[in-house]
């Protein structure tokens, strides 16, 4: 049942930062939503929504967070289920059939009918959805991109098919807790969808103004490099406009402490030659393959992946196979959950499929129920019954829209390069609804005399995270 409270509409009565978010944005045909984890970010779009009057838009998620938006909106709003539609799981014929009721080919009359499309970034782009979505008759009033630093690239087929919607959607919004996924390049085309005349539709103008290069002279020819002690400059000025048209929501629930711990161990010495030989000189000769690196992006790879104790091989016959490489990872792993009491739920975080088969193998070895969210298997339903101790993740499968608060112990059992997913993996245990102090441990292999991937990719995730706070922390109030 619905109520006015405060002037607006509501079926949830909202928390006090709730209302104020609602009311900055209530005042704007576009606006940006930055948010703490836990603080209801989807609650004050959908009383906007509501409190608006839109009947028709289109909601842009991740996929996971597709399935939240659905189930809120029965919780937060009374709008009829049959108006809104989840798409991600149906076919092809599915969601032309769909999107042909919104926008008929030939209609000149906007439809009234109420019609809300909830859909992930790994469709929007889609042919079925940009020949229908971009007719007029489709009568569209608003587009939402939640988790929106997931259209950083502005060249992404995603991010140009959200460019030109925008051009024909009056009222745009974009939602996220890391709205600077990697650095401050990543506003940009977050933005341009938003609204282009902030930062301008250029985004070679964009970097000009904000990225730092230096100009290196070689004996054949010149190039230029981004500056390593200064890579970014004009911050305040880009802080300024970023936070022109943004409302932040800090959360008001005091959260409880939490630690950081690394636990590092020193690689064997079979490790450390097959790292010296990749990294020197970008060839391994194994048992069964060899593995040869030609990019940078590659070395970075397949270095980590040797921290992580194995590398991928490729025979004379182009078959591929993994080779292990003696190492004390899972040791270090069995000695942290050791420590644990035998029913105290634990969050591992891994990249690498070796990875998850080796907690696998270190939970049957301790008498641990294990389940994992990956793009193997997603059981979260298993560990949040109860019917699991530890809970494997793959950053890209779960660092985003779920609620891992169950457990106070995470560990990093092998490290991601994007910071996005680094923070928004923390904020799963670390957030409103967390009672107890939390624990981050981070697993880090460890070669003498230098600083190992891991250390680097460690030392990376904090250079960047330094800048982003710059940013987003030391900033005006709204």
């Amino acid at each position: 049942m619905l109520r006015k409270y405060k002037g607006f509409i509501f079926k949830t009565k909202p928390w006090a930062h709730q209302l104020k978010a609602l009311s900055y944005l209530m005042g704007r045909d576009c606006g940006a939503l930055y948010t703490d984890p836990g603080t209801g970010k989807t609650k004050v779009m959908m009383d906007l929504i509501v409190n608006k009057g839109w009947k028709r838009g289109i909601i842009v998620a991740p996929p996971k967070a597709c399935e939240v938006w659905e189930q809120q909106f029965k919780i937060h709003t009374d709008i009829c289920p049959n108006f809104i539609h989840n798409v991600r799981f149906l076919s092809t014929q599915g969601k032309v059939q769909l999107l042909n009721t919104l926008a008929p080919r030939g209609s000149r009359v906007i439809q009234e009918e109420p019609m809300i499309i909830i859909v992930n970034y790994e469709s929007i782009w889609r042919p079925e959805f940009e020949k229908t979505l971009f007719r007029k008759s489709a009568g569209l009033e608003f587009v939402i991109c939640d988790e929106s630093h997931r259209i950083k690239t502005p060249s992404s087929r995603c991010s140009m098919c959200l460019r030109r919607l925008s051009k024909i959607v009056p009222h745009r919004f974009l939602v996220t807790g890391t709205p600077l996924a990697e650095n401050p390049m990543d506003i940009y085309a977050q933005y341009r969808f938003l609204d282009p005349e902030i930062f301008g539709t250029s985004f070679s103008d964009f970097k000009e103004k904000y990225q730092n290069v230096d100009i290196v002279r070689t004996a054949k020819v010149g190039y230029t490099c981004l500056n390593k002690k200064q890579p970014y400059k004009n911050l305040d000025d880009l802080k300024e406009k970023m936070f022109s048209c943004a409302f932040t929501i800090e959360s008001s629930v005091e959260l409880p402490k939490r630690l950081n711990i690394i636990r590092s161990f020193t690689m064997s010495r079979a490790a450390q030659k097959v790292y010296h030989d990749l990294e020197d000189d970008g060839l391994y000769l194994g048992a069964s393959g060899a593995t040869e690196i030609k990019a940078v992006i590659s070395k970075t790879l397949r270095l980590q992946q040797v921290c992580s104790g194995f590398i991928p091989v490729e025979d004379p016959e182009g078959f591929k196979a993994v080779e292990v490489i003696d190492h004390d990872r899972a040791e270090v792993l069995e000695d942290i959950l050791s420590g644990f009491k035998q029913d105290e739920p634990v969050v591992v975080f891994a990249t690498f499929r070796h990875d998850f088969d080796e907690i696998q193998a270190v939970c049957k070895k301790l008498n641990r129920r294990y389940t994992e969210v990956s793009g193997v298997m997603d059981t979260m339903a298993k560990w949040k019954s109860g019917n699991a101790e530890v809970i494997a993740v793959q950053y890209r499968s779960g660092s985003e829209s779920i609620d891992l608060t169950r457990a106070r112990y995470c560990i990093y059992y092998s490290l991601n390069i994007s910071l996005a997913m680094y923070l928004q993996s923390k904020k799963r245990i670390h957030r409103p609804g967390q009672t107890r102090p939390v624990v981050y441990y981070h697993i880090i292999a460890d070669i003498p005399k230098k600083p190992s991937k891991d250390r680097q990719i460690l030392a990376a995730l904090k250079s960047k995270q330094d800048v982003i706070e710059y940013i987003t922390k030391n900033k005006d109030g709204n």
